[in-house]
């Protein structure tokens, strides 16, 4: 891990959108860490930049698809 991110060893919240959160979590791994904690890492606020096509474009698919396939589960069974 680099530019001293600080997981403790129990249970409470973490940064998911910090640029460490994957050095901390290969770090909890590597310990067995079953839970972490950012409360005393310097970078608990720090947010990594997302990039445009993350956004809107990247999201759209992963929410649409259930819709889609309840409708057509819904026409399948002749509910409409």
């Amino acid at each position: 891990m680099d530019q001293n991110p600080n997981p403790i060893h129990k249970n409470g919240d973490k940064n998911v959108f910090c640029p460490y959160y994957n050095d901390c979590l290969n770090h909890a791994a590597k310990l067995h860490w079953q839970n972490w904690d950012c409360s005393k890492c310097p970078h608990k606020l720090t947010q990594r930049p997302i990039k445009t096509d993350q956004m809107t474009s990247g999201f759209y698919p992963y929410c649409e698809l259930p819709l889609r396939i309840s409708i057509n589960f819904i026409e399948k069974i002749g509910l409409v």
